[in-house]
């Protein structure tokens, strides 16, 4: 694991003379600055795409399946597909099990991620609810994510490798 790095005792000058002209600066901008702007007022991305989170039947076959030995299987055809893995889940660990297996085969693989939600991202995703009428949007498994600088370099291998700057 790494160690984080000493740090650095007190303020310097320079960041304590940079921050107290950044406050200064604040007080002085003109307070329509603060208020929102109308021009997005209709604009809201959840709705573009729908809505998130795990909606009212999203794991109703899995749990028929589970409890009554039925559900969607019931009728299923073979559609002659092969796949050289197929993930359950596309949260971080399960989009992570496909990238590793795509590094470590040296070719491009066929990979079938299944997953209940119409987008990926598992618990770290947007997560959107209506609770009496009202839209109520929260995070899910991203509250406990730290700084990557103290990650172990596996982890910071991927995050460089899907381009993420960290």
């Amino acid at each position: 694991m790494n160690q984080p790095k000493e740090r650095q005792k007190g303020i310097s000058r320079r960041d304590f003379l940079n921050g107290v002209s950044l406050g200064i600066a604040g007080t002085l901008a003109p307070i329509d600055l603060l208020q929102p702007s109308d021009l997005l007022s209709d604009y809201y991305p959840p709705l573009l795409t729908g809505i998130r989170g795990n909606h009212p039947g999203s794991f109703n076959d899995a749990h028929k399946l589970a409890f009554t030995g039925s559900g969607f299987i019931d009728g299923a055809e073979d559609l002659g597909e092969s796949y050289d893995l197929i993930v359950v889940g596309g949260g971080i660990s399960g989009l992570s099990a496909a990238h590793f297996f795509k590094e470590r085969t040296g070719r491009v693989p066929k990979i079938l991620i299944l997953d209940n939600h119409d987008d990926f991202g598992g618990h770290a995703k947007r997560n959107e609810f209506v609770v009496n009428d009202r839209t109520m949007l929260a995070y899910g498994g991203s509250q406990s994510v730290e700084s990557p600088s103290y990650y172990e370099e596996v982890s910071k291998q991927l995050l460089s490798d899907l381009g993420i700057d960290f």
